[in-house]
């Protein structure tokens, strides 16, 4: 079930709210659990034990840990034991994403390796593996806590209500963001609902559901035709309306997403942080780090890149701990070469970046902000083509190679599209600023103040209403990172 769907919008959601608001806050989170595992048994009947199983198994892990931390005295024992825990928790998830997720994958890479070596050794690849929906988002949620608790950062709840309904949360399930138990465990036992916060998560998720069905969507017609193309004939301009398209399709869709996850946890009581923050305003590839998918980003600097030793080691070591990270980065997205190259490109143009190119572009804005957006764009194209080979030559193409031809972009584009560009480009530049000029100005006055806000709720109604017209006239309605 996804967030545009009219099943959830008229149906799933409203039925939610409404039977919430009537029970007794004890029974809340056995309802937020109950409806949040029919969300994801309406789209993945056959996975959802296997959900259970994962969650059961950080679970009791976090309890094991604890339990070794209080009553065993002796130190080496106590360390052994639980390092033990961890490892085998962490194996049992990692084996089953790997399994799930790049086991196809990773036969393929043996099979050449073994042919480039004149083996006659072939592994055969099994039947068509389904990977299970969001399972790349809840097992990054549960490994979270596991870790969270091993490092002594929190203790593990006794309460395994709490935990589940922290995992299976349907506004963060199947495609993120990531968000840690330790940021949200009190809210579980206690949290204040308030019509002013339901009115925000209301026109938060409003303003997620517009990003995703006005701007996403309508990109996404010419991304699709572009990318359906033989590279070797894309003209010059129709390969930069294809990247430029799919550029605002992948932003507009997750960050419309997130958007929309904000708001409705917002309508429960529950208050998550943010996972974008302009990514296209930033003016190095470490910034965009810093801006795009926040969530992950963070998981993989906490959890990986920090216990590697992070910035406070040699030169060489730090650099391949960047390169390392990003790897991941990249597999975590997808088993595919694509996906571990548009990893490895962020992770190269950091290090660059560490080593000079940050000091050259310091004080250069325009030159930054237009290298970081080159960056960006050629990244997005590796990242949406189906091979490595389709993506250098798609590259040839935006470079000229094919002729630059200035007009063949007309062929696949129409005015919604343009208005869609126009609309993109613009709501990717950071308002703030502004609007808080305008709204409080050099002195604060509450009737200027209320009259911005209801103006924003009533654009909030206006958008959802187009929304709904539009998702009932269009077939297209997919989220891009249901498949990560």
């Amino acid at each position: 079930m996804v967030f545009t769907s009219p099943v959830f919008l008229f149906l799933f959601l409203p039925v939610t709210i409404g039977i919430y608001y009537c029970l007794k806050d004890s029974l809340r989170n056995w309802f937020l659990f109950i409806m949040s595992s029919l969300f994801y048994f309406y789209g993945e009947q056959k996975m959802l034990l296997l959900m259970y199983g994962i969650v059961l198994l950080n679970y009791l892990t976090a309890l094991t840990l604890d339990y070794c931390q209080n009553k065993i005295v002796n130190a080496r024992k106590k360390y052994l034991l639980r390092l033990g825990t961890v490892l085998i928790c962490l194996t049992i998830c990692l084996g089953l994403l790997w399994y799930f997720k790049y086991w196809t994958f990773s036969v393929k890479v043996f099979n050449k390796i073994a042919l480039l070596f004149h083996s006659a050794y072939k592994l055969s690849v099994a039947d068509k593996i389904v990977l299970p929906l969001g399972i790349s988002f809840y097992t990054f949620h549960c490994l979270s806590y596991t870790f969270d608790v091993y490092h002594q950062k929190m203790k593990a709840d006794k309460n395994l209500l709490n935990f589940m309904c922290y995992v299976l949360m349907f506004p963060q399930l199947v495609a993120g963001p990531i968000v840690r138990y330790i940021d949200i465990q009190k809210q579980f036992k206690k949290r204040h609902t308030s019509l002013i916060g339901f009115a925000n998560g209301i026109r938060r998720f409003c303003f997620g559901l517009a990003k995703k069905v006005l701007i996403a969507n309508t990109v996404a017609q010419s991304t699709d035709a572009v990318f359906a193309l033989n590279a070797n004939e894309l003209a010059f301009s129709t390969a930069w309306l294809g990247a430029i398209c799919y550029t605002l399709q992948i932003y507009f869709d997750f960050s419309g997403y997130s958007d929309m996850a904000i708001g409705l946890a917002a309508l429960f009581g529950f208050k998550y942080k943010e996972n974008f923050n302009y990514p296209y305003i930033s003016k190095t590839a470490g910034e965009f780090w810093r801006r795009w998918h926040i969530s992950l980003s963070t998981w993989l600097r906490d959890y990986v890149y920090i216990y590697m030793g992070g910035n406070r080691v040699a030169k060489w070591h730090y650099y391949s701990n960047i390169l390392i990270v990003f790897l991941l980065s990249g597999l975590w997205h997808g088993a595919n070469f694509t996906f571990v190259l548009w990893g490895l490109w962020y992770g190269i143009f950091i290090c660059l970046e560490s080593c000079y190119l940050k000091k050259f572009l310091q004080n250069k804005p325009y030159l930054a902000h237009f290298y970081t957006l080159f960056l960006i764009i050629f990244g997005w194209v590796m990242f949406r083509s189906v091979s490595v080979k389709y993506a250098a030559k798609y590259w040839g193409a935006m470079l000229g190679k094919n002729g630059f031809d200035i007009l063949d972009f007309l062929c696949y584009s129409q005015n919604d599209v343009y208005l869609a560009v126009v609309f993109g480009i613009i709501f990717s530049v950071d308002w703030r600023p502004l609007y808080k000029k305008l709204v409080i100005g050099n002195s604060y006055c509450p009737k200027q103040f209320l009259t911005y806000k209801i103006a924003g709720y009533g654009i909030a109604i206006i958008l959802y209403v187009v929304c709904v017209a539009s998702i009932f006239s269009s077939a297209y309605n997919p989220f891009i990172y249901f498949r990560f």
